[in-house]
């Protein structure tokens, strides 16, 4: 027999009450509400045991839920309580936006400061623009915010009035789905990078930080002691591919052996803003990524051998990044303790990417803005946009990026204590000097027994030829008189 309360007396929030279905049985407490339409209740599980918990639950559920009716349309800003916007917003898309951290991070900032202030009971109205700017000056003031980065908490406070404002399919508490908005209209957030340092009186943007040089990559190369996080650094260098590409890749399918083509987005994959290109595989990332995939596939089969999963211990997962027999969910934390240890501030997964921008850009003048900016996965707008339905990408219309991919990596492997490429790779002058090489690693050039060049084993993996050649002066005034 059910209960709906330790009494017999039902908890009630409007049309939604209280039922534990299995009391004798320490069941959980649902929310419940009754469809006339269905002649049925519908219930919802609040996964807790504990009658006060479930009372706080439900409200909880109660406050974040549409309101009105469809004839009287959704509440206006100054009904709906801001935390529960925002509570709403993060239940409905916090797990599929790429920065949920951040989006996290905002909440609580904002819970905080209507805590501070008294107002936990703020509606979303209560947001006027004066309302921002005092909001501003106390995350400047409690936590040393730069204005950037308190545009950027509220940019999340934006985007969740929105979305309580946008028509869409949401979730009533007792678990079904309803179209609606939580709110009419909401209230324009005006306080922007620009405007924040202009009312605070403080710098709008903080100097960029220089990016590390080719000895300190090296140094971190080195620090590395983990096969997870050595395997996402060379990626990023050779893919200069966003954290979460790396983290999904799939070499299974992924990586077309015939074309000698790395895609970064997978089968699957939701487009969103951030395009993920298609590139010319690397001499390096190719050759790391036959000798991870044979060393993977010996490693499962040992452990089948030894009736791993008989004896309860879990079986290495085909994945690249695994650490403990688990797939890696983020090297965040690992790559800012790893430059903390350097002494190298500001460090970060993203590091690489920056690098290898950076040190393309200086050496290789060669190499147009328009490859790099493709390599990096940023859209070049060349031409109409109806051009791109007919056309399709040709990744080793890149090639010469690939060629100072590897070139940097040898310079990298130069500075390095362990070897940054499964096998030795000899780079050809005359390619690296087509695409205006400033630095030229000293394994490029190699004599052969003839006194020339040795060209056995020059590597081409992208088979393109150079169709521009820069003739360099080799030799001296002197000389040449």
């Amino acid at each position: 027999m059910s209960r709906t309360k330790p009494g017999g007396a039902r908890f009630q929030i409007g049309e939604y009450y209280l039922d534990c279905p299995h009391p004798n049985r320490g069941g959980s407490w649902y929310a419940c509400r009754y469809d006339a339409g269905a002649r049925t209740v519908r219930r919802r599980s609040l996964d807790t045991a504990d009658f006060e918990a479930a009372k706080i639950a439900l409200a909880a559920l109660v406050a974040t839920a549409p309101q009105g009716s469809p004839q009287a349309g959704p509440p206006g800003a100054g009904q709906v309580l801001t935390i529960a916007a925002l509570r709403a917003y993060m239940d409905d898309r916090g797990q599929v936006i790429a920065s949920e951290e951040q989006a996290e991070i905002a909440v609580t900032h904002f819970a905080n400061y209507v805590e501070t202030i008294g107002r936990i009971d703020a509606p979303v109205s209560f947001w006027t623009p004066a309302q921002q700017f005092a909001c501003a000056a106390w995350l400047r003031e409690t936590h040393g915010h730069s204005a950037a980065y308190i545009a950027r908490l509220f940019n999340v406070l934006r985007s969740a009035f929105l979305d309580a404002a946008r028509v869409k399919l949401r979730h009533d508490p007792a678990g079904g789905m309803i179209e609606a908005a939580l709110l009419t209209s909401p209230p324009e957030i005006v306080a922007r990078q620009d405007a924040i340092a202009g009312h605070l009186g403080i710098p709008a943007r903080r100097r960029r930080k220089a990016t590390v040089s080719l000895d300190q990559m090296a140094d971190v190369l080195d620090a590395i002691g983990s096969e997870h996080l050595f395997r996402f650094a060379i990626l990023s260098l050779c893919t200069w591919a966003r954290p979460q590409a790396i983290i999904d890749f799939d070499q299974a399918t992924q990586v077309d052996w015939h074309g000698l083509t790395l895609d970064l987005a997978p089968p699957g994959w939701r487009p969103t803003k951030k395009r993920r290109p298609c590139q010319p595989l690397t001499q390096c990332a190719a050759d790391w990524l036959i000798r991870w995939q044979r060393g993977d596939e010996a490693q499962i089969a040992a452990e089948k051998d030894e009736g791993r999963p008989s004896a309860g211990l879990p079986l290495r997962p085909t994945a690249l990044l695994v650490y403990k027999h688990a797939r890696v969910a983020t090297t965040r934390k690992a790559w800012r303790r790893i430059g903390a240890e350097l002494g190298l501030d500001g460090f970060s997964q993203y590091s690489f990417r920056h690098f290898m921008a950076d040190q393309v850009r200086i050496l290789f003048r060669g190499v147009a803005r328009e490859h790099r900016s493709l390599w990096l996965g940023h859209v070049v707008r060349d031409g109409s946009r109806t051009t791109d339905h007919y056309e399709s990408d040709d990744p080793l219309a890149l090639a010469d990026v690939a060629l100072a991919v590897d070139c940097i990596l040898n310079l990298l492997a130069e500075r390095c204590s362990r070897p940054l490429f499964a096998i030795e790779v000899r780079l050809n002058r005359a390619d690296l000097e087509a695409i205006g090489a400033r630095a030229i690693p000293k394994n490029a050039v190699k004599s052969g027994k003839n006194g020339g060049r040795d060209r056995d084993r020059t590597c081409d993996p992208y088979h393109v030829k150079v169709v521009r050649v820069i003739n360099f002066p080799m030799k001296s005034a002197k000389k040449r008189a």
